[in-house]
């Protein structure tokens, strides 16, 4: 009997890793490059990207500031790839201890040059950086919403 409740245990488990990736990439993204948000912006074109979307931005939660300032935040792997000869690099970040409710979606140019965000929470649904119709279309196909 107790293996019949671990194959159950193990066949949730591999589900919700499966919804959990689905929400986190949509496959037409998924690539083998997982850049992670915190180690993008380390890179100094991708903090001048991240700098200009965010320093000046009053309408986001508190947590999103904390985590850029080097605090807590619960990162995921992102996902790189391309979109009309153009490539980009997603980032995602969650708001600890609440990412099914709190999640940031930062999309970059490959370079760092441009940076876009959103932000998804539980009756929020905000973009920053002014993305413009096919920018803003592709975050919310990378964010799933």
């Amino acid at each position: 009997m107790r293996c019949a409740g671990l194959r159950v245990a193990i066949a949730l488990a591999g589900g919700l890793a499966c919804l959990s990736a689905a929400v986190v990439a949509p496959p037409a993204l998924a690539q083998a490059d997982e850049p992670r948000l915190d180690e993008l912006l380390r890179r100094p074109a991708f903090r001048e990207a991240w700098d200009r979307v965010f320093r000046r931005e009053r309408n986001v939660d508190r947590w999103v500031h904390v985590f850029a300032g080097g605090g807590e935040g619960t990162v995921l792997p992102g996902r790189a790839f391309a979109r009309d000869g153009q490539r980009y690099v997603v980032g995602i970040v969650c708001r600890p201890h609440d990412c099914a409710d709190n999640r940031l979606f930062v999309l970059f140019k490959e370079d760092g040059s441009q940076a876009w965000a959103r932000l998804v929470a539980k009756d929020i649904d905000l973009t920053f950086g002014q993305p413009a119709g096919a920018i803003r279309a592709l975050l919310v196909e990378v964010a799933g919403r």
